[in-house]
């Protein structure tokens, strides 16, 4: 009773609390409504001087802003009209212009914004508020500070400071009188609770000890015991229905009677089938529940053998075997059994139930039977079984794609570690099946002069594809784009393809760096049985094209600078370096496999003259000529190249002295047959000297044969020019100029 007491008053105390609370939350929020409103109405009156002083008008040469005299009459006509400070600055903050009694000010800087609410102002242009802080002032100055904005230069030239003060003040004396009266309010809400909860609790202690001693008496056994309180309060009430409910105790036997008729209705109502069938296996009851489920109405069912009324089955369908059905189980034993079986229905479709047989405490016997329908949850399970499958699905696709991306990357280092094409397309051939498993497909590639598209790879047992086609003769290279087209689509059948029956296949360009490289060709022999065969493989032939793109142009990069390293870009033939390396690489082979090896040099007869007389141009016509001429005479295995300005070299594996000297001879004719024109002029006859070498009548190292080679050049043009001169040994070589200086001298 004490803690009830206590919560009331509690209860009572916090209700006047909570008035004041309200009062003070209204009156908090007033101060801040009225404040924000003399901010905003101060802040508007402040942007119209402002605008006033910044304007000019047709009639004056400048704007008040800008007239010291005009600005001070015009802050004074203000100030005796509203009596609120005014205060006009400049951009530096100096003051321009101030109310009466403070002229003093003019001209000094403004400095009693404590965090330069007035420099900020003057700098972003946006309004600010402050309190002016000052030693002189006795009371506290609310300002606003607002930008002067010159509209021809659209800049903040000043600002305007005016007071909103006395709005303040009038809101704070109407907020201290309206305190005062939640004050009194609050007090008068106390003391009317502490009078309301000194009437409650005597009220209420009387009647909870009526109430109290009415419990007592009852619980000692005195079911005839009331506490005969006649009040119309609460208390009156709570004592009337404790006398009613005395009185209903006295009728308990009745009221069990009333009980079983519930335990019916709920019984009735359940959603589980229940059935009772007694010792003899006859059922006496079954719900309406029940009856539904077996799909029998009740009188059909009541009073029948449960065999002839109850189906059950295995989960397979099957029949139960005599002896093994819960119901046979439970009559027979006397336990509990429950199991899951299928129900046969009147309609011939089969029901998922689980039966539970519970047995009745008789002494004749007897069982209850528990019939729950779980159709949904096998349904649900079901869901669960497709979701896992779809789950594996995606693992195995998941794991299918890890595997392809790996491919992917080691095909992608395969490519990158390729150094001529022909290894990159032999990796490209074998590699793709593993991607393509089933499809056949090639690679083309597009040749350097942009006409021609060749095959470069090719795998599977189809061939859909020409080998060679021009460019505009697939949709894939004219449009930029992938080309698809099959059985039942409208896309055009690009002009490289051989059949145009049911296949299916897709043209995806080879793009990288910005350059069409060739396409990518795949055929589906099966098109119109696998309408999807191109989409369970694009994502890895995006793969596949983007990778092999990339591996073509980079290798194209490395051949064309390996070129321009190995080559001279006048005549393309390869330059002194690529001989250099090659030919010492070639007379080891030659040494090993003790063959021969000729070399022969030759340089352009009085080559400065053609330069002098016919210009660079001429002359450069003549070396591409002559470099022609050296590649219409050589073989495959021979290396020619230009050794340096008008001088040539011809390195001949498995060419010997005398074969070398008859070759260089039918170079030399050749040449002399030149006939070359530049710019309507004719060019006269070319001719060349030529010096022979060979391994190893004339050295054993390509120092010694070049120098040999070297040698019989030089005496080629000692003896006249234009014609063939075989080198000598080096003894040889010393005896012969020896003689030659004798006869000199």
């Amino acid at each position: 009773m004490l803690r009830i007491k206590t919560q009331i008053i509690a209860t009572l105390l916090s209700a006047a609390a909570l008035i004041g609370l309200v009062g003070g939350i209204a009156i908090v929020s007033q101060i801040s409504l009225i404040r924000s409103g003399a901010i905003a109405e101060a802040t508007s009156v402040g942007r119209q001087l402002a605008e006033t002083i910044a304007f000019k008008a047709a009639d004056t040469p400048r704007p008040l802003f800008e007239r010291p005299e005009a600005l001070h009459e015009f802050v004074t006509s203000q100030h005796s009209g509203s009596k609120r400070d005014l205060v006009v600055v400049d951009h530096d903050k100096v003051i321009l212009a101030d109310v009466p009694g403070e002229e003093k000010n003019v001209g000094t800087p403004y400095g009693h914004d404590p965090d330069n609410e007035v420099g900020r102002t003057i700098e972003d242009g946006t309004p600010r508020n402050f309190v002016e802080s000052s030693a002189d002032l006795s009371d506290a100055i609310n300002l606003v500070a607002v930008p002067i904005k010159d509209a021809a230069a659209d800049q903040t030239v000043g600002a305007v400071l005016f007071e909103y003060t006395p709005l303040l003040r009038a809101a704070q004396q109407r907020t201290n009188n309206m305190l005062w009266l939640v004050g009194l309010c609050t007090a008068a809400a106390v003391l009317l609770s502490a009078i309301s909860a000194f009437l409650l609790l005597r009220g209420f202690g009387a009647g909870l000890s009526g109430l109290n001693r009415g419990i007592e008496s009852l619980a000692r056994g005195d079911a005839g015991a009331r506490i005969g309180r006649t009040a119309n309060d609460e208390f009156g009430q709570l004592a009337q229905g404790f006398d009613r409910m005395a009185s209903e105790l006295e009728s308990s036997r009745g009221q069990l009677v009333e009980q079983k008729a519930y335990i019916e209705d709920i019984v009735r109502t359940v959603a589980e089938g229940i059935a009772v069938i007694d010792g003899n296996g006859r059922i006496v009851s079954v719900n309406p529940a029940g009856a539904e489920i077996i799909g029998r109405r009740n009188d059909k069912i009541e009073g029948q053998d449960w065999p002839s009324v109850l189906d059950m089955r295995g989960l397979s369908g099957d029949r139960l075997a005599q002896g093994t059905s819960p119901i046979e189980l439970a009559l027979t034993t006397g336990r509990r059994h429950q199991a899951e079986v299928r129900l046969a229905k009147p309609d011939g479709s089969y029901l998922p139930v689980i039966a539970s047989c519970n047995p009745l405490n008789r002494s004749d016997g007897g069982i209850v039977l528990t019939l729950s329908d779980i159709s949904e949850l096998r349904s649900a399970e079901r869901a669960v079984s497709d979701r896992a499958e779809e789950l594996t699905t995606l693992n195995r696709e998941l794991k299918e794609t890890s595997q392809a991306t790996t491919r992917l990357v080691k095909l992608g280092e395969l490519l990158q570690a390729c150094v001529t094409f022909q290894e990159a397309f032999s990796v490209v051939g074998s590699a793709m099946p593993d991607f393509f498993g089933g499809l056949s497909g090639t690679v083309h590639l597009t040749s350097a002069s942009r006409n021609l598209v060749e095959e470069m790879a090719h795998w599977g047992t189809v061939r859909s594809s020409v080998g060679q086609f021009a460019p505009e003769d697939c949709w894939a290279l004219r449009r930029g784009q992938e080309h698809v087209a099959g059985p039942g689509m409208l896309t055009p059948r690009c002009n490289h393809i051989t059949e145009n029956g049911g296949r299916g296949y897709v043209c995806m360009p080879l793009a990288a760096q910005g350059e069409t490289l060739g396409i990518v060709h795949l055929c589906e022999p099966n098109a119109a049985d696998r309408p999807d065969w191109l989409t369970e493989r694009q994502q890895i032939l995006r793969g596949v094209v983007d990778t092999l793109a990339l591996a073509l142009a980079n290798l194209r990069l490395r051949e064309t600078l390996r070129q321009q390293s190995i080559r001279d870009p006048n005549t393309g033939l390869y330059n002194r370096r690529y001989l250099e390396e090659t030919s010492s690489r070639e007379l080891r082979r030659m040494e090993r496999s003790e063959q021969p090896l000729a070399m022969i040099m030759l340089d352009v007869d009085h080559f400065k003259q053609f330069n002098d007389t016919f210009g660079h141009e001429a002359g450069d016509l003549v070396l591409k000529q002559v470099a022609g001429t050296l590649l219409d005479h050589a073989r495959d295995s021979d290396v020619v190249s230009r050794y340096g300005g008008e001088e040539f070299a011809l390195m001949m594996p498995a060419t010997s002295l005398a074969d070398g000297a008859e070759r260089a001879e039918a170079v030399r004719k050749a040449i002399k047959q030149l006939h070359l024109a530049h710019r309507g002029r004719t060019l006269g006859t070319i001719t060349a000297s030529f010096g022979v070498a060979a391994f190893p009548e004339l050295g054993a190292s390509w120092a010694e044969i070049v120098n040999a080679a070297d040698r019989a050049l030089y005496q080629a043009k000692a003896d006249g020019r234009d014609r063939v001169v075989v080198g000598l040994g080096k003894a040889h070589a010393d005896r012969q100029q020896a003689k030659a200086s004798k006869s000199v001298a």
